[in-house]
């Protein structure tokens, strides 16, 4: 076998390998601890308690409602980076700049916290 051949299915093997891995770590639950820290972080808690309203829809709530939507971690996704209004009344929801890195785990943390 040619010494090019085998080292590029050698880095193939590795690729493939640590895609999986990263797939396997992007759908494991969220830690409670970094949910909490991420939605500090961004002051979520201003408008949206665990269990209560606020000035926006408690998290449960949110979590109940896209409980059943396929399409939801997106859905949840777009209306924290664009905002939103209409979805839970009149009050308009603000746009926030989550790095994706951050935006999964937040998004992912709020959908666990369905009834």
């Amino acid at each position: 076998m040619n010494i090019r051949i085998a080292g590029s299915a050698i880095a193939l093997c590795v690729g493939l390998a640590a895609a999986s891995v990263s797939a396997v770590r992007a759908d494991e639950p969220v830690a409670y601890s970094t949910g909490e820290s991420l939605l500090a972080k961004y002051q979520c808690q201003a408008c949206h308690k665990l269990y209560d309203s606020g000035r926006g829809p408690s998290l449960h709530a949110i979590a109940d409602k896209y409980a059943s939507d396929p399409h939801a971690r997106e859905n949840l996704a777009g209306s924290v980076l664009n905002g939103s209004v209409g979805a839970w009344g009149p009050t308009p929801m603000a746009g926030y700049k989550v790095p994706e890195s951050e935006l999964r785990p937040l998004v992912d943390w709020i959908l666990s916290l369905q009834h």
